[in-house]
């Protein structure tokens, strides 16, 4: 093996390591489906897709953006477990088009939570480990 290729090995090895690294740090926090949880919001009751320590996915039925920063209810149907007033920044939203099935439009959104006091991270573990 030549000296360039040995070179050329080592730079895709190399390249495949960063993009597995980026791939892992966006996945700071284990993920977990919550089916009977919902969040309640000024934009109304949404379906949640997920929950992290640091932030939740969810789905609603409207056409708005949200806004960058606001906050949420979130409610624990099984459990009863209601955490209030969670303050949230907007990381990212997709809409998808069902036209095939019905005229609405869903949104998944995902946010992550900012400056939970201690009272509310201990409510949080609480729902995601029960």
């Amino acid at each position: 093996m030549t000296e360039q290729g040995a070179f050329t090995g080592l730079s895709i090895f190399t390249l495949q390591d960063n993009i597995n690294l980026n791939v892992q740090n966006r996945r700071k926090q284990q993920r977990h489906e919550l089916a009977d949880t919902v969040t309640i919001c000024p934009q109304g009751v949404s379906q949640v897709v997920d929950i992290s320590s640091g932030g939740i996915s969810f789905k609603c039925r409207c056409k708005q953006c949200f806004e960058k920063r606001w906050v949420v209810d979130i409610v624990d149907s099984i459990t009863g477990i209601h955490l209030q007033e969670f303050p949230v920044e907007k990381v990212w939203e997709s809409v998808e088009d069902k036209k095939k099935y019905t005229p609405i439009l869903t949104t998944t959104v995902g946010v992550k939570f900012k400056s939970l006091s201690f009272q509310q991270r201990l409510a949080l573990y609480e729902l995601i480990y029960r």
